[in-house]
């Protein structure tokens, strides 16, 4: 069993955190890290404070504004930060008041919007009873509660206790991929590189974005707010992968978090090129990590991410039409307005069954060209985890207008979809 390691917080009253799930929306999830770590703990113990007073009660987004307000004394600031850090905790809330979090997300329009809210927009200290007391701004309500889809449930009791910022980050990546989750890219498939589940390649442009490793410049004036940190894999295996291992590791073992991850660089841009990729391989404790339970080391047998290595036959556009199921058979085009009618609206299925029935006319395989790419799309784990707004976008600028280039054609998005003005939503006036 490893041994407690110098710097793990040890002032925490731990009989005090309970150990409950809470969930978070995907678009908190998969957005930037710009907080700090007793920030992040605030936002785990508020959120756990939400779950208790609207998510249990099943009571929505409240309207009045006073029902977002939280009592909290010295003692819950001690459990968010420890017993000999509530002047820092108290800091840290005064401080959160001004920071703002950015999240991103897609108009129904297919419009992609970067917002920057509050998670507390206003703070009180009584220094008669001291206490405190905190409103959760409103704008990041919908993303803790009645959340139906594309969201991660984790341990907030176990959040609590993460001593770095990038180790709450991890955390969260592997509550969100830790279940059945397989990555899938339909030509790794087809060349026979299947990735076993829970293994998660992150592309390293994506992995600085999401932990806010890259020079960060105000959108509007330019001005460089941060500086581009961890140039180099080396000084990111350093100061983020291996420190957030340990600690999860070590919770693990000693039961107090429920995952933990190895990883290794992925494939190299050109000869001796930089690592372009970081694979995670995501362990908990339904699906633990095969042989010894440890951390990889020089030495171990090789962490694989694939199921398979034999090569299998690339197929051509052709020979994928001859593969589907719907080839050459009846009801291809009432299979096609089904399959468009789930992304899109009706004067827009309208459009596409009017071109696609145009194209048929001419050429057999037209309606399981259009099966094919579709269903291609439908597989992606990106594409399932999307919203409405993404989902719609995607089909339309993407499967429908590239994806069909595979095979000679395409279709325009209609004009409409371009331009349109959107629905009346916080860049609207009354």
């Amino acid at each position: 069993m490893p041994k407690l390691k110098k710097g793990f917080d040890s002032t925490l009253d731990l009989a005090r955190i309970r150990h409950e799930n809470v969930s978070w929306s995907n678009v908190i999830i998969d957005s930037p890290v710009p907080s700090n770590v007793l920030e992040r703990r605030v936002m785990y113990f508020l959120t756990g404070e939400v779950k208790h007073k609207f998510v249990e009660k099943g009571l929505g987004v409240p309207e009045k504004w006073k029902e977002l307000y939280f009592k909290l004394t010295d003692r819950d600031l001690g459990l968010i930060g420890g017993k000999k850090n509530i002047p820092r905790t108290y800091e840290t809330l005064t401080k959160l008041v001004e920071k703002l979090i950015t999240l991103s997300y897609s108009t129904s329009e297919g419009n992609d919007i970067v917002g920057h809210i509050h998670w507390v927009d206003s703070f009180f200290y009584n220094k008669e009873s001291d206490s405190y007391l905190i409103r959760i701004s409103p704008e990041i309500m919908p993303y803790l509660i009645n959340i139906t889809q594309n969201f991660t449930s984790f341990d907030v009791g176990t959040a609590l206790k993460l001593r770095s910022k990038y180790t709450q980050k991890l955390y969260e990546i592997c509550c969100k991929y830790g279940g059945d989750y397989r990555y899938t890219v339909m030509d790794e498939a087809y060349s026979g590189f299947i990735y076993k589940k829970r293994v998660v390649p992150i592309q390293i442009d994506e992995f600085r974005k999401l932990f806010s490793l890259n020079e960060i410049k105000d959108e509007r004036t330019g001005k460089i707010i941060q500086p581009s940190q961890y140039v180099c894999y080396s000084d990111i295996k350093k100061n983020i992968l291996s420190v957030a291992q340990d600690e999860l590791y070590y919770m693990y073992v000693n039961e107090a978090s429920d995952v933990w991850f190895d990883y290794q660089p992925g494939d190299k841009k050109g000869k001796g090129g930089k690592i372009s990729s970081i694979i995670l391989y995501i362990y908990t404790r339904k699906h633990p990590k095969d042989g010894e339970q440890r951390p990889w080391k020089p030495g171990d047998m090789p962490l694989i991410p694939y199921e398979s290595h034999e090569t299998k036959q690339v197929l051509s556009p052709s020979q994928k039409i001859r593969t589907n199921e719907w080839y050459d058979v009846e009801g291809q085009e009432y299979v096609v307005f089904q399959l468009l009618s789930r992304y899109l609206a009706k004067g827009e299925v309208a459009y596409y069954m009017r071109i696609i029935n145009i194209q048929a006319r001419k050429y057999k395989d037209t309606y399981t060209q259009v099966i094919q790419v579709i269903q291609e799309k439908e597989r992606q784990p990106k594409f399932q985890n999307g919203t409405k707004h993404y989902k719609r976008k995607n089909m339309m600028e993407y499967v429908l207008c590239k994806n069909l280039m595979e095979y000679g054609w395409h279709i325009d998005p209609p004009e409409s979809s371009k331009g349109r003005k959107m629905e009346k939503d916080l860049f609207v006036d009354n």
